[in-house]
């Protein structure tokens, strides 16, 4: 009886409301409507879980229509699905009905994660670590860091020339390198002035023309190296080729003679090369007769033919330039064995003394032989004072020579001359 009550009630409010609306619409426009409502079709309208049930009621004549007899929403038909937990998730059950509500009940804890390990190993740079990945989600972390390892450098050594410094390559198979330790020649090249500066040492030069030959054999005779040791010699400069003759044919026997005596030993060769690839012959023909030995003293370019003097002081230079060059590229301590005429009005000699250590052919003649700076000049390494020397007890004429350097201590410094580096 009271639904009843409450569907007229209903209904009045709709027709009045309808009646309302139609006033307004007389009101808006003018004039009164047509359409008086009179006849209605219905719908039914079942209710769902999400909407209420109700009546439609549709003006057969117009568009007019309105809702009756509403019925409240029905219940959630509810399905379930059970989620299994996971190592990032808790596991629960998915309560859910047609009508896309949904609920998550029953939950349970997440599992453990499931971890695979991986090393890495450290780098130069970079800490080594182990790395725990889980199998089944996105979960990772680091732990068991180690410090990194350093650059492990391994170093090029390449040795300073005349025009080109020197310089250490280090390199980490990591592919960093850097440069370092410069040097120049000028380190090497320590002054060679002769003001204030005493000799330090006496010494010969040798080629084959010191030797006696066996009349016999035609060989040639070893000298007593050992009585030149007592004689008061400390080094000897031994010729060990030409561009004519090749290697020396005494030179092999000169140096382990003069080594077994005790005395320091340098080498010279000899030119008679013209050209810029005559002389680059020359020195890489020296390299190879001098590999596998030890020098204490210089290895001089000896520039003195009379042939070549006309060739012009820059390509003179150039070619002292080119040999001594190629000599400090393969780890020599390279000069240049002139006499007084060639470094004086010959030779560029500013430039020659600014590059290159000078092994310098003056003799005094009936002077002593102490270094007249007015008469010889200023710029030397060695001097090479007499072409006439006696040793007691020896055959034949020397030359005699002293040094104002201790090339010794240079050579084993800068790993020169077949020694290694301090």
């Amino acid at each position: 009886m009271f639904k009843k009550i409450i569907t007229v009630i209903t209904m009045l409010f709709a027709i009045f409301g309808a009646a309302c609306s139609a006033l307004l619409v007389v009101w808006s426009f003018g004039e009164l409507s047509e359409c008086r409502h009179e006849s209605f079709s219905q719908s039914l309208i079942e209710p769902t879980c999400s909407t209420e049930g109700y009546t439609l009621n549709k003006c057969n004549d117009c568009s007019y229509e309105f809702k009756s007899d509403i019925t409240e929403k029905t219940e959630h038909v509810f399905s379930s699905l059970s989620i299994a937990p996971t190592c990032s998730a808790e596991g629960y059950t998915l309560n859910y009905c047609l009508c896309g509500y949904s609920y998550s009940s029953l939950f349970t804890p997440s599992t453990e994660h499931s971890l695979e390990c991986t090393s890495f190993a450290p780098t130069c740079t970079e800490q080594g670590y182990s790395l725990y990945t889980c199998k089944t989600c996105d979960y990772s972390f680091k732990s068991d860091f180690t410090p990194p390892l350093g650059h492990s450098f391994e170093a090029t050594r390449y040795l300073p020339t005349a025009t080109k410094a020197g310089y250490t390559s280090y390199s980490c198979e990591c592919s960093y390198s850097y440069i370092g330790d410069r040097v120049y020649y000028s380190d090497i090249l320590e002054s060679a002035y002769t003001d204030n500066t005493a000799v330090l040492s006496r010494g010969i030069d040798v080629s084959r023309w010191n030797h006696q030959i066996d009349t016999s054999s035609g060989e040639y005779l070893p000298l007593d190296w050992k009585r030149i040791k007592s004689e008061g010699f400390d080094f000897v400069i031994l010729k060990a080729g030409s561009t004519r003759s090749g290697i020396e044919p005494t030179f092999k026997m000169d140096y382990e003679g003069a080594k077994a005596a005790g005395l320091a030993v340098g080498a010279y060769f000899y030119t008679y090369s013209s050209t810029l690839a005559g002389v680059l012959k020359d020195a890489q023909l020296l390299v190879s007769i001098l590999s596998g030995k030890q020098f204490e003293y210089p290895i001089y370019f000896d520039l003195e033919d009379p042939s070549l003097s006309s060739l012009g002081k820059n390509h003179l230079s150039e070619m002292c330039t080119v040999f001594l060059e190629e000599l400090q590229r393969n780890g020599y301590y390279a000069g240049l064995y002139t006499n007084h005429t060639w470094l004086t009005t010959i030779l560029d000699t500013p430039k020659i003394v600014s590059l290159f250590d000078v092994w310098y052919a003056r003799y005094p003649g009936t002077d002593l032989p102490v270094w007249n700076e007015e008469k010889y000049g200023r710029q030397l390494g060695m001097w090479q004072y007499t072409q006439s020397g006696v040793i007691s007890g020896i055959a034949g004429e020397f030359d005699f020579n002293y040094s104002y350097k201790n090339y010794s201590e240079i050579m084993k410094k800068w790993g020169l001359n077949g020694y290694s580096a301090d």
